[in-house]
C-alpha cells in the first residue's frame, strides 16, 4: 500500500508498540490514526475525521491539543489503556525531510501521573521455590515498598494495596491466586524480563544493593528490580524522585487483611464501596492530600509497638489540649500543595511554572506550621519531625522572587519571570517591546500616509508580518506594496522595511522564549536536587495534619484517650460505634467489653437487628483506632496490644472466582483458624449458615471448640443464632454468654441494642420479619409452623433420651431398676408419679440419690444440646454405680 513518508513513519512506531494507543506529535497536536484514533474517539468523546494518506486514500483520524495532553491521557489510563507518546526529537527547522520521531514514555495504568490524591501503586512479584518477593511504586509520590512472604500474605498485601499494575517476571510461573485476583479486580498483568541489581544500583547512585540495605539475591531484592525494569523500559527516564525502600513485611504494624478491612468498613462502605459512610470518611479531617493519603495508611496498617503508639497518643492529646494551636496549624495547612506529586511532576518532565510557584508557597506555609509547634514545647513524635528539618525557605523565595504571581501553564508561552531576574531575558524582551512599538508606529503612518483607515498589520507563520488591505481600498494601496495573498474580503502585502526589521523582531521572541525556557529548566533542576528534603518537609507537614485531625475528631466527637498495655486483654466502658453514632443522631446505646486470658470468648446471641454486628465491629474499630494512634469513642478504654484483627461478618459470594457465600466463608473461617494468635482479636459472626441446619451447628460448635481449647486463645467474639452454643459456658470455664437486650410486649418487641450478660432465650425471627413489613398471615401461618416444629423437636428429643438410655446403659442395670429409672426419664417434675414405697425400697445410699435425680430432670426446658449433654452424665453416672456395685 502507497502511503505518504509521514504516514510510513507512524506505521514503523505503531508495529513496535501494538499494545498501545499511539499518539504521534504533529505540531500542535498529537494525532492519533486509523483503529487507535477510532478507539481514542469514541473513549474521549471527540470528533473523529480523517487524513489523506496517499494511496491508502482518506484514514480516521482525531487529536488532542499537546497542551492539554495530560487530562485525556489520565481518561485513557482509567479506562484500561496504554499509550505511547511520540515526539519531534529534533528542531522541524533543522530536519531533513520528514522530522524525527521516537517514543518518548509509554503511560500505563501503573505509571500514570493521576491528578487523584489517593496512592495509585504499582506491583511487581516474583516467585521462587520458598516464597514470593513483591514490591510497590507509586511514581507519582516516589513511595517504593518491598518485601517477601509466603503467598498468602502476599495475596493479603496485594488486596491492601491494591495495585492497578501488576509485573510478573516473563516466562516464569505465576501463582494460581494472582490470576484469580487480577480477574477479579481488573488489574493488568504485564510480562517483563528483570533486568537485576544493575538497574537498583543506578537508580538509587549506589555501587552495591547492600548499600541500601538489600540481600542481593533475596526475592525481595528481584522484586524491586523488576519494578524498576518496568519503569525503566515505559518512560524512558531513570524518575529521580523515588524513595530509598520501605519494608513492606514488618512486625511493628498490626496485620489486617483485606477481609476485615472490608466487613470493618474501614476505608468504603460494603454497600456501594464509598469513603463517605465509612470509618475513613467521619475521622477525616485533614486538610492536605498528603495528609489524607497518610491518614489512610495509618488505618490500613495500625501499630503494634506500645511505646510507638504511646508516641502518637501523646502528640493527639498536645492537639486536643491545644484548641488555638490546633486551628492555627490547620490553617497553615490549607495552604500546602501536595509536595510529593509536585515533585514527582518535574521528575518526568510535566511540571509547569505554576506548578513551581505552588511549591514556593507550599514551602512557606509548611514553615509557618513548623514555626508555630516550635515556639511550644511539643512531645516527643512531633519534637523528632520538627527538629533538624532542612532549610528549604531559600529556594522557596528565590522562586516566589522570579516567577511572575500569575505565571502561565505552559512554559513556551513565555512570560513566566519577572524583569530584574536575568539581564539577557531583560535586553530580549526590551527588543520585543521596541520591535511591537515600531510595529504599532509604522501601522498608524501607513494609515496616515494611504489615508486607508482599516489597514492593519498582522502576522501569520506562513508569511511572517504582514499589511491587510480590504478590497475596497485596493485603489489607495502605495506601488511599493508587495501583494503576498489574497482572501475573500482583502489583500494581504508587504513592505520591504516591513520585512527587514521582521527577523529583529521574531529573533528577539524566539530568544526570548529559549532564555526562558532554560532559566525554568534550571529551576526544575534546582527542585529536583532538593527531592530528598522536599520528600523529607512533606512527610513531616503529612504526620503532622494526620494527627491534628485525629485531635480535631477526638474533640468534635468525644473520644477519649485509650490506656495501652503490653498485657493481653480488652476494656471497654461505654464504647459507640462512631459511624453508627453518627447515623443515629443521639440515640446511640453504648455498651461494655471484657475480654482478657481466662475470659476470652463471648458467644453473643440475639436476634437480627438487635445489634450483635455493631457491637462487634466497635470493640474492632476501637481496637484499630487505639493502635493507629487515636483516641477512641468510648467513656474509657485499655487495649492490650493486639497483634492481628479477623472479622467474618456478613455474607458475601465471590462471582469472580466461582464461589459462594457459603465457600468464601469458610475459606476466611480456614485463614482465621490457621493464622489467628493467642494475641489476636477475632470477630465470627452466624458462622455455619450458608448450609443445613445441622452441617452448620457441627461447624459452628467444633470452630468454637478449636477456639475454646487452643493453648493460644485469640480473644474471640462469636455472634450466634445456635442456641445449642450456650451451653459451652458451662463446659469452658473462657466462654462467657451475652446476648442483645430485647423488651418484648404483647404488641411487639422492642430493641434495647443493649449488651447484657446472659444468653438471649430466642431468636425473636418471627418478630423480626413482622417489623419488617410480612403480611400478616404469613406471619401468622409461619408462628403455626414454628410451634409444630419445636413441639415436634422436644418430643423426638424426649425420644432419643429414653432409647439412649435403654440401649446405652440401664440395660444392664438389675430387672428391678429398669422400669423405674425409664419411667422418671420420660416424665417432668410436674407430671411425674411417685414409685411405690416397695419399689423404692429396692433403692438404698447410691441408688436412691440417682432415680432422684434422674426424676428431677425437666426435658421441655432443655434444648436438644442440653439434653444430650445431661444424658451422657446419666450415662456415665449409671456406669460408676455398676462399676460400684460390682466392686462391692
Amino acid at each position: 500500500m502507497g502511503l505518504t513518508p509521514m504516514m510510513r513513519q507512524y506505521q514503523e512506531v505503531k508495529a513496535a508498540h501494538q499494545d498501545a494507543l499511539l499518539m504521534f506529535r504533529l505540531g500542535d497536536f498529537y494525532e492519533l490514526f486509523f483503529e487507535d484514533a477510532v478507539t481514542a474517539s469514541r473513549e474521549l468523546d471527540i470528533t473523529l475525521t480523517g487524513r489523506d494518506a496517499g494511496e491508502a486514500g482518506r484514514i480516521p483520524m482525531c487529536g488532542v491539543p499537546y497542551h492539554a495532553v495530560e487530562q485525556y491521557l489520565e481518561r485513557l489510563i482509567d479506562r484500561g489503556y496504554r499509550v505511547a507518546i511520540c515526539e519531534q526529537v529534533e528542531d522541524p527547522k533543522a530536519a531533513k525531510g520528514l522530522v524525527q520521531r521516537e517514543v518518548v514514555r509509554i503511560v500505563t495504568p501503573g505509571t500514570a501521573l493521576s491528578k487523584d490524591t489517593d496512592h495509585r501503586f504499582l506491583a511487581a512479584l516474583v516467585a521462587s521455590s520458598s516464597s514470593f518477593g513483591l514490591a510497590f511504586v507509586d511514581v507519582g509520590t516516589g513511595e517504593v515498598l518491598m518485601g517477601e512472604a509466603d503467598g498468602g500474605a502476599c495475596a493479603d498485601q496485594l488486596r491492601l494495596f491494591a495495585p492497578i499494575e501488576i509485573v510478573v517476571e516473563k516466562g516464569a510461573p505465576a501463582p494460581n491466586w494472582l490470576a484469580a485476583y487480577s480477574a477479579q479486580t481488573e488489574v493488568l498483568i504485564t510480562e517483563r524480563t528483570n533486568g537485576g541489581n544493575r538497574l537498583i544500583e543506578e537508580q538509587y547512585g549506589v555501587s552495591s544493593v547492600s548499600a541500601l540495605g538489600l540481600a542481593e539475591q533475596s526475592d525481595a531484592t528481584k522484586a524491586l528490580a523488576l519494578a524498576l525494569t518496568y519503569i525503566d523500559e515505559t518512560q524512558k527516564m531513570k524518575l529521580r524522585h523515588l524513595q530509598d525502600p520501605a519494608p513492606l513485611f514488618e512486625q511493628t504494624h498490626l496485620a489486617l487483611n483485606q477481609t476485615a478491612i472490608h466487613h470493618l468498613e474501614l476505608t468504603a462502605t460494603a454497600r456501594d464501596g464509598q469513603k463517605k459512610g465509612s470509618l475513613l470518611g467521619l475521622i477525616d479531617a485533614t486538610v492536605t492530600a498528603a495528609g489524607g493519603r497518610l491518614l489512610r495508611s495509618w488505618l490500613e496498617r495500625p501499630l503494634c509497638r506500645e511505646a510507638d503508639i504511646v508516641r502518637r497518643h501523646d502528640a493527639v492529646g498536645y492537639f486536643v489540649d491545644d484548641l488555638i494551636l490546633r486551628e492555627e496549624v490547620r490553617e497553615s495547612l490549607r495552604g500546602v500543595h501536595d509536595l510529593a506529586r509536585l515533585v514527582a511532576r518535574f521528575a518526568f518532565g510535566s511540571g509547569n511554572p505554576r506548578d513551581l510557584l505552588s511549591l514556593a508557597h507550599s514551602l512557606i506555609k509548611g514553615q509557618a506550621v513548623i514555626d508555630t509547634l516550635s515556639v511550644t514545647e511539643p512531645p516527643e513524635l512531633l519534637a523528632s519531625l520538627i527538629d533538624d528539618l532542612p532549610d528549604l525557605l531559600g529556594l522557596a523565595a528565590t522562586i516566589e522572587a522570579s516567577i511572575v504571581d500569575e505565571p502561565p501553564v505552559q512554559t513556551r508561552e513565555g512570560g513566566i519571570f519577572r524583569s530584574g531576574v536575568d539581564s539577557e531575558l531583560d535586553r530580549l524582551r526590551e527588543l520585543q517591546t521596541s520591535g511591537r512599538t515600531w510595529l504599532r508606529d509604522l501601522e498608524q503612518r501607513e494609515r496616515e500616509r494611504t489615508g486607508i483607515k482599516s489597514l492593519k498589520i498582522g502576522y501569520n507563520k506562513v508569511f511572517g508580518y504582514y499589511i491587510e488591505v480590504s478590497k475596497a481600498n485596493l485603489g489607495s494601496v502605495p506601488e511599493e506594496y508587495e501583494r503576498r495573498q489574497t482572501l475573500t474580503g482583502a489583500e494581504r502585502f508587504i513592505l520591504p522595511e516591513l520585512k527587514a526589521r521582521e527577523a529583529e523582531i521574531l529573533s528577539a521572541e524566539e530568544r526570548a522564549m529559549a532564555k526562558e525556557a532554560e532559566l525554568f529548566q534550571s529551576f526544575r533542576d534546582k527542585v529536583l536536587a532538593a527531592r530528598t528534603e522536599i520528600q523529607t518537609f512533606a512527610d513531616a507537614l503529612a504526620q503532622i495534619d494526620v494527627l491534628q485531625s485525629l485531635a480535631h475528631v477526638a474533640s468534635e466527637r468525644r473520644f477519649v484517650r485509650p490506656e495501652i498495655r503490653g498485657d493481653v486483654g480488652i476494656e471497654i466502658v461505654g464504647g459507640r460505634h462512631p459511624v453508627v453514632e453518627e447515623l443515629a443522631k443521639g440515640q446511640f446505646v453504648p455498651n461494655d467489653t471484657h475480654l482478657a486470658p481466662g475470659d476470652h470468648i463471648i458467644v453473643l446471641t440475639g436476634p437480627n437487628m438487635g445489634g450483635k454486628s455493631t457491637y462487634m465491629r466497635q470493640t474492632a474499630i476501637i481496637v484499630m483506632l487505639a493502635q493507629m494512634g487515636s483516641f477512641v469513642p468510648a467513656e474509657s478504654a485499655v487495649i492490650g496490644v493486639v497483634d492481628q484483627i479477623f472479622a467474618r461478618i456478613g455474607a458475601a459470594d465471590d462471582l469472580g472466582r466461582g464461589q459462594s457465600t457459603f465457600m468464601v466463608e469458610m475459606i476466611e473461617l480456614a485463614q482465621i483458624l490457621r493464622q489467628s494468635t493467642g494475641r489476636s482479636l477475632v470477630l465470627l459472626d452466624e458462622i455455619g449458615r450458608g448450609t443445613s441446619t445441622y452441617d452448620g451447628l457441627s461447624i459452628a460448635e467444633a470452630v468454637l471448640e478449636e477456639l475454646a481449647s487452643r493453648s493460644e486463645q485469640p480473644l474471640t467474639m462469636f455472634a450466634t443464632h445456635y442456641h445449642e452454643l450456650i451451653g459451652f459456658s458451662e463446659r469452658f470455664p473462657s466462654v462467657r454468654n451475652y446476648s442483645m437486650a430485647v423488651e418484648e410486649t404483647a404488641d411487639g418487641i422492642t430493641f434495647l441494642h443493649t449488651v447484657v450478660t446472659r444468653p438471649s432465650d430466642k431468636s425473636y425471627g418471627i418478630q423480626v420479619a413482622k417489623l419488617a413489613g410480612l403480611p400478616p398471615h404469613v406471619v401468622e401461618r409461619a408462628q403455626t409452623l414454628l410451634a409444630a416444629r419445636e413441639s415436634q423437636s422436644q418430643a423426638s428429643a424426649m425420644a432419643a433420651a429414653t432409647s439412649e438410655v435403654r440401649e446405652s446403659s440401664l440395660d444392664s442395670v438389675s430387672p428391678a431398676v429398669t422400669p423405674v429409672v425409664a419411667q422418671a426419664s420420660v416424665q417432668t417434675p410436674a407430671t411425674a408419679t411417685a414409685p411405690d414405697a416397695p419399689a423404692l425400697a429396692l433403692f438404698e445410699g447410691p441408688y436412691r440419690a440417682f432415680v432422684e435425680r434422674v426424676a428431677a430432670e425437666n426435658l421441655l426446658a432443655m434444648t436438644p444440646l442440653d439434653a444430650m449433654n445431661r444424658l451422657n452424665e446419666l450415662i456415665e453416672k449409671a456406669r460408676e454405680l455398676l462399676s460400684w456395685e460390682t466392686s462391692s
